[in-house]
């Protein structure tokens, strides 16, 4: 609905957000209150506004603010008002009114347009350009957004706009909106496409068909995890954008266009973005940094005898080849599935190197000589817990900031002499780089993961390209130790990942349990399971989850989290919506995007511990994760998505003590090998496998694509140089 009226008052302004509450007295002398992301509004002035009506249970009737623009006509009194107050040096009730006595109500607008005719009032030139850089200070904020509302964006996205472009975002946009999707986080294609449209951009516009293009390969990067894709493939991510028969020869052209302009990089009929292509050499480059340096033979026995001491353990024969190879090693990969001794090798090598160094293991300073890192918060910590020093997540260590820019990089390197990367098979080439290129060139890098669980979400194998390349020492601890033997989860994971699932798989043991279900019951016997745990003293949010491979469907992450909800809160009235989807205090919640400032990143998993609303009448969510309370506002919520079930993808690098996997037909299209073989080793105490059990079989035998990726062949290339050079030496080469 639409709503028009005068600012009486600012009742509250967040500065960084921009979130802004306002009194607004209506043309029928009504005060209303509205709210929004919003400019600074001024007094006097006529505004049209566009909103959604809100019933607040406590502050009654406000109006939410979609879009807004000044009123196109003004009151005469407002307008001398507002042009007489301290805006405007100088300008006192004689001057505004001869001002509007002569340009009338539209004074604004015709002198925005020219300056110049104030000297027909009789400004001399000092005077014109002190008022038109006021009045244009006060006034191009507000047509800049009415033209951007024009195009369908909403204010938040608006203000991000002209904080990158300035007031000549709009002349940018004319010129080409697709910049937008180059320059701004969050505006891909679709959305600079519907800009294009409404500024009367044909289909088969040049500009249109690059931009095309470059999302059409961006997408499939990103969705498929290659690194590259051929024309085939390329040609069909097109076609779900472009009609690439009618738009063939532009199309061609484009392409062109993009490779001389070095967008697009193509080889062997084989096309990336130039940007993953660089990405992936200088990784190659990074990595290389350390494997052409020559390992030290450092006699490590005695010192390995002392810990086996201290620690009252005694290592296998692959456990001290790992630990000798790590500090021998610049570096070094090892990588073993579930109950293989991972953890306890690094405790091995993390305590022979402070021996060794001389270092404080349990002091204070450790984290200045040793720089333990993974790829999430929960991993980080569960690092911690395992081997008792400070980890970081590889952002955190990295120094990543409020500015989404990191502190540390090739020019300002890591101070730390010793890291350890663990869960490095979810890490993609991006973060990686950034990784690899911060680490100093004296430093020990050890390269930790389970090679045989899901790769990256985002493109690359980097672990994988790095095992296979045989350019790093590679230990493989495959040996399940004694502690583990009689585990049911550990027998039942390597039985998937092996593909030999058999009629002793399906034993169930005190740690492994199998519920045939129907479909329709699963969710109800989830809730159950779950309700059986927490009465036996499980904490919901860090020792429970349930892992699902798919989104949508009657037992998909969105359904079952619903049902979840609904089931622990049914009786409670006090909540948040936006978007359809409600919160309640002690929801399980999931944070979906990278917030430094918040001190939370993607994939953190927290709980609602109160909504409230603030002496501004602001609504507050609070979210407790563990590195402390996070609130939130109701433009924030789109970060917060429910987690009582969460993705496996999701669910790597954590270990939780129950996990509950249900299984039905619709996720048949989803289910593999690595994934199931994730889900399994997130469990640690218990896990629970619900429906239709034979599935478990039917995944074990289907294999992950190969990705497509380059690292591995970057990593060979020197090697092979290397070759060349030493065939192509004659005795001249030494005269």
């Amino acid at each position: 609905m639409i709503i028009e009226g005068h600012i009486i008052k600012q009742i509250y302004r967040n500065e960084e957000t921009s979130f802004s509450i306002y009194v607004l007295s209506l043309e029928t002398g009504e005060e209303v209150i509205i709210k929004g992301v919003l400019p600074k509004l001024t007094e006097d002035l006529l505004y049209e506004f566009e909103v959604d009506e809100v019933n607040h249970p406590q502050y009654g009737l406000q109006y939410d603010v979609k879009s807004f623009k000044q009123a196109a006509t003004h009151n005469r009194e407002g307008l001398i008002s507002y042009l007489s107050s301290d805006l405007f040096f100088g300008v006192g009730i004689i001057t505004a009114t001869r001002i509007v006595d002569t340009f009338g109500t539209e004074a604004i607008d015709i002198i925005l347009e020219d300056k110049n005719v104030l000297k027909r009032i009789g400004f001399n030139a000092l005077q014109i350009e002190r008022f038109y850089q006021a009045l244009y200070k006060n006034q191009k904020l507000d047509k800049v957004l009415v033209d951007l509302f024009s195009y369908g964006l909403r204010l938040k996205i608006s203000m991000k706009l002209i904080d990158f472009y300035g007031y000549d975002v709009v002349e940018v946009i004319k010129e080409n909106p697709y910049r937008l999707m180059y320059d701004i986080e969050n505006i891909g294609f679709l959305r600079a496409d519907a800009i294009a449209k409404k500024i009367g951009i044909q289909d088969d516009d040049p500009k249109r068909v690059e931009a095309a293009i470059v999302y059409s390969i961006n997408e499939y990067i990103n969705s498929s995890g290659h690194t590259y894709l051929n024309e085939k493939n390329l040609l069909q991510a097109i076609n779900k954008i472009l009609n690439t028969d009618e738009l063939k020869e532009e199309i061609n052209t484009a392409k062109e266009n993009l490779i001389s302009k070095n967008i697009i990089y193509v080889e062997d009929n084989n096309y990336t973005l130039a940007q993953v292509k660089k990405t992936e050499e200088n990784l190659a480059k990074q990595l290389l940094r350390f494997t052409n340096k020559k390992r030290t033979n450092v006699n490590l026995d005695d010192l390995i005898a002392q810990v086996e001491k201290i620690n009252r353990i005694t290592y296998t024969v692959k456990q001290k080849e790992a630990i000798n190879e790590a500090i021998n090693n610049p570096l070094t990969v090892i990588t073993g599935g579930p109950g293989t001794g991972k953890t306890t090798v690094l405790l091995g090598i993390l305590s022979v190197y402070a021996l060794y160094k001389g270092i404080n293991i349990r002091g204070s300073s450790v984290v200045n000589n040793v720089g333990v890192c993974a790829p999430t918060g929960r991993a980080a910590r569960r690092m911690s817990d395992l081997i008792g020093i400070p980890a970081f997540t590889i952002h955190r260590l990295l120094g990543y900031g409020y500015d989404r820019t990191f502190m540390y990089d090739e020019e300002n390197q890591l101070p730390q002499a010793l890291f350890i990367i663990d869960e490095a098979s979810m890490i993609d080439i991006y973060l990686a780089e950034k990784l690899f290129k911060s680490i100093p060139n004296n430093a020990q890098v050890v390269i930790v993961g389970d090679k045989d669980q899901l790769p990256s979400v985002g493109p690359g194998q980097v672990l994988a390209d790095i095992i296979s390349s045989g350019r790093a020492p590679t230990i493989v601890l495959d040996e399940i130790h004694r502690q583990s033997l009689d585990s049911g989860i550990i027998k039942l994971a390597n039985d998937v990942n092996n593909q030999t699932i058999n009629s002793e798989s399906y034993e169930v043991k005190e740690d492994l349990i199998f519920i045939k279900e129907d479909s329709k019951e699963i969710v109800k016997t989830l809730i159950e399971l779950t309700t059986q745990a927490l009465e036996n003293g499980y904490d919901l949010i860090e020792d429970i989850q349930v892992l699902i491979p798919m989104y949508n469907g009657s037992v998909g992450i969105n359904t079952v989290n619903q049902m979840f909800q609904s089931h622990f809160h049914k009786k409670e009235e006090v909540h948040v919506e936006r978007n359809l989807e409600r919160f309640y205090i002690g929801d399980k919640v999931m944070h979906l995007v990278n917030s430094p400032e918040k001190g939370v990143m993607n994939g953190d998993i927290g709980k609602i511990i109160s909504i409230y609303s603030t002496k501004e009448n602001e609504k507050i969510v609070l979210v407790s994760y563990q590195e402390g309370e996070v609130p939130y506002n109701l433009n924030e919520l789109e970060e917060l998505t429910l987690a009582y079930a969460i993705s496996i993808h999701k669910s790597q690098g954590s270990e939780y003590k129950t996990v509950f996997i249900p299984l039905v037909r619709s996720y048949k299209i989803m289910l593999r090998k690595e994934l199931l073989y994730t889900a399994i080793t997130r469990a640690k105490n218990h896990l629970y496998l619900i429906g239709e059990i034979d599935l478990i079989n039917y995944a074990s035998g289907k294999i992950n694509e190969k990705r497509q990726t380059k690292l591995k062949e970057y990593l060979l290339e020197e090697k092979e140089d290397l070759k060349e050079k030493k065939k192509e030496l004659t005795p001249y080469d030494f005269m």
